[in-house]
C-alpha cells in the first residue's frame, strides 16, 4: 500500500510463517484490522464483489454512479495519505536512529534500572541494596504488594495485608523478584493510550508475558544456564513495537497538523478538508513494525548497560537471523524466536486466526518439537512462573 517500505514488509506472502507474523501484528493492532485482512486473502471480499454484480442492473447503474463520486473521492484521499505517510516515514527512520531519543522519549529508562537488574542476577543480592535501588520507582511498589496481597501469595480468606516494601520482598524471595522485576517494568513502559488501536497495549502485553513464560519452560527443557534469562528477552522483546507506536502517533499528529496550516497557506480546500479526515492507518504501523521493531528492540536494550544480564547480545543474535530461513548465534536467540512463535500462534488461534495446519508450519519452521508443543500447551501463559514460599 505504501510504495516507499522496504520489500520485507510485503514480502514472504509464499512463506507462511512470514504470512502469520504479519497477521499477528495485524492483530495486535485491531482485531477488526486482522479479521478484515485474512478475509482479504482468503478470498471473502471477491464473494462479496460477486454478489453485488447480481444486483439488478437498475440498481447497479445507480449504485455504480454513486461508488464512481466515492472511489474519486477515495483516491483523492490515499494520494493525499501516502504523501502524509511517506514524510512521517522518514522522521521515523531519522528519529530511531538517535538511539538517546528513542530511550529517552519513547522508552524511558529509570536511572538505577540496569543497576537493579544486575543485581537481581546475583545469587546473593542484598535486600536492603534492592530496596535502595527501587527508591523512587513507584510503580514497582505498586506492583509488588499487589502482588504478594493477591493468590498464589496470600489466602483470600485471610484478612492480613502486607503494605511494607522489605516485607513484600523478603517475602517474595531473590528468585521471585528475577521474574517479577521485568514484569513491572514492561507494565511500566506500556502507553495509557494507543487511540485508535485500543486493544493494543493489552494485546502487547499478553504476548510479552507470554512469550516470557514460554522462553523459561524452554529453557528449562533446554538445560539452559539460565532460564531467567531467556524470561527477561521475552518480556523486553517487544520493545520496538511500543516505541514504534508511540513515535507513529506522535509524529502523525506533528505532520497533520504541517500538513493542514500548508494546505490552508494553500489556499486547497478540497486538500484540508482530506487531510483532516484522514486518522492513524493500520497498514502503515503494522509496516513500520516489520520492518525496524526488533532493531527497536536491540536499539533500546544495548543502550541499557548491563554488565551482567546479557539481554542485548542475545537480542541482537535474534534480531540479525534470516527471517526466511532463521538460525541464530546464541541458544538464547533460538529460545526467543520458539517462544515467540508458539505464542503468537496461541493467541491467534484462541480468536480463529490460525488455523492448525498453519501452526505446524510456523513452529516447524522454528524447529518447535511436537513434544514442546505438547507440554506448552498445558502451561498458563498469564502468570509468571513464580515459586511460592511455604
Amino acid at each position: 500500500m505504501f510504495h516507499f517500505f522496504s520489500n520485507t514488509t510485503e514480502g514472504g506472502s509464499k512463506d507462511p510463517a512470514l504470512r502469520l507474523e504479519k497477521r499477528f501484528i495485524n492483530y495486535l493492532i485491531s482485531f477488526p484490522f486482522a479479521r478484515k485482512a485474512r478475509s482479504k486473502a482468503d478470498g471473502v471480499e471477491d464473494e462479496e464483489k460477486e454478489q453485488r454484480r447480481k444486483l439488478l442492473e437498475v440498481e447497479r447503474l445507480n449504485y455504480e454512479e454513486r461508488d464512481r463520486k466515492a472511489q474519486a473521492r477515495q483516491r483523492f484521499s490515499d494520494r493525499v495519505s501516502e504523501e502524509l505517510h511517506e514524510e512521517i516515514y522518514h522522521r521515523a527512520l531519522e528519529t530511531i536512529e538517535d538511539g538517546d531519543y528513542v530511550r529517552e522519549r519513547l522508552i524511558p529508562l529509570p536511572e538505577k534500572l540496569p543497576e537493579l537488574l544486575d543485581t537481581l542476577s546475583l545469587k546473593a543480592a542484598s535486600m536492603r541494596r534492592i530496596e535502595s535501588l527501587v527508591q523512587g520507582m513507584d510503580w514497582f511498589h505498586t506492583g509488588l504488594l499487589r502482588t504478594v496481597n493477591q493468590p498464589p501469595f496470600i489466602d483470600r480468606n485471610k484478612q492480613v495485608k502486607l503494605d511494607n516494601l522489605r516485607v513484600a520482598m523478603s517475602f517474595v524471595g531473590t528468585e521471585n523478584l528475577r521474574l517479577l522485576a521485568p514484569a513491572y517494568i514492561m507494565q511500566n513502559w506500556l502507553p495509557p493510550s494507543t487511540h485508535p488501536f485500543t486493544l493494543f497495549r493489552r494485546k502487547v502485553w499478553e504476548h510479552s508475558l507470554g512469550t516470557a513464560i514460554a522462553a523459561h519452560n524452554i529453557a528449562v527443557e533446554r538445560k539452559l544456564k539460565d532460564p531467567i534469562l531467556a524470561y527477561t528477552m521475552g518480556m523486553f522483546h517487544e520493545l520496538g513495537k511500543i516505541a514504534l507506536t508511540k513515535l507513529y502517533l506522535k509524529l502523525f499528529d506533528e505532520v497533520q497538523r504541517e500538513f493542514a496550516m500548508a494546505s490552508v497557506n494553500d489556499k486547497s480546500p478540497e486538500r484540508h478538508n482530506a487531510l483532516v479526515q484522514l486518522t492513524p492507518d493500520e497498514h502503515f504501523l503494522r509496516d513500520l513494525m516489520l520492518e525496524k521493531d526488533k532493531e527497536v528492540s536491540y536499539l533500546v536494550a544495548e543502550g541499557w548497560g548491563l554488565k551482567r544480564v546479557p539481554v542485548s547480545k542475545h537480542l541482537l543474535a535474534f534480531t540479525q537471523a534470516n527471517r526466511t530461513t532463521p538460525k541464530y548465534d546464541s541458544d538464547y536467540a533460538e529460545v526467543l524466536a520458539q517462544a515467540n512463535a508458539y505464542c503468537e500462534f496461541r493467541m491467534m488461534r484462541e480468536v480463529d486466526l490460525a488455523s492448525l495446519e498453519e501452526g505446524k508450519r510456523i513452529l516447524n519452521k522454528y524447529s518447535v518439537s511436537a513434544e514442546t508443543v505438547a507440554r506448552l500447551n498445558n502451561v498458563s501463559l498469564k502468570r509468571p512462573p513464580i515459586i511460592v514460599p511455604d
